[in-house]
């Protein structure tokens, strides 16, 4: 019984510290990592949570967004309220936040995804020179069969 307890101590207190790690290594509204904040970005991971992600505007975004009459709204605050009042699950009535996407790090992913491209690129090139070779291949093993 004693060690049921304390199992459930232990879980409890693995989970505080996994929350706690979270709340200081990752941005709480994009989830990226402070890391790449302060190595990618002149400005570092305090300009970002401060400026660009700071979870207060989120919270008076929300408030806005239920005071304001629904005819005011513009075509993205129409698109948040819809998703916050529709009886979506709860993770998906936070599809408008900006999970793993941060305007100062689009370089990074920019260059990530032309790296994507170019990889792509030199695979189908590979590829194509695979089957060049293989058919040449068997053009020779058929001409050597018919000698």
């Amino acid at each position: 019984f004693i060690a049921l307890i304390a199992s459930a101590f232990e879980a409890m207190r693995d989970e505080q510290m996994t929350v706690h790690e979270d709340s200081t290594t990752r941005c709480l509204v994009c989830s990226r990592n402070m890391y790449d904040f302060e190595r990618h970005t002149p400005t570092g991971r305090k300009h970002h949570v401060e400026v660009h992600h700071n979870v207060i505007h989120y919270v008076f975004y929300l408030h806005y967004l239920r005071m304001v009459d629904p005819t005011e709204f513009t075509g993205c605050d129409s698109m948040v309220h819809d998703a916050l009042q529709s009886g979506m699950l709860p993770e998906d009535r936070a599809n408008w936040l900006p999970v793993n996407h941060s305007l100062s790090l689009r370089h990074l992913e920019d260059e990530q995804l032309e790296s994507n491209h170019h990889q792509s690129s030199q695979l189908n090139s590979i590829l194509r020179r695979q089957e060049t070779i293989e058919a040449q291949l068997q053009s020779l093993i058929n001409s050597s069969r018919t000698m």
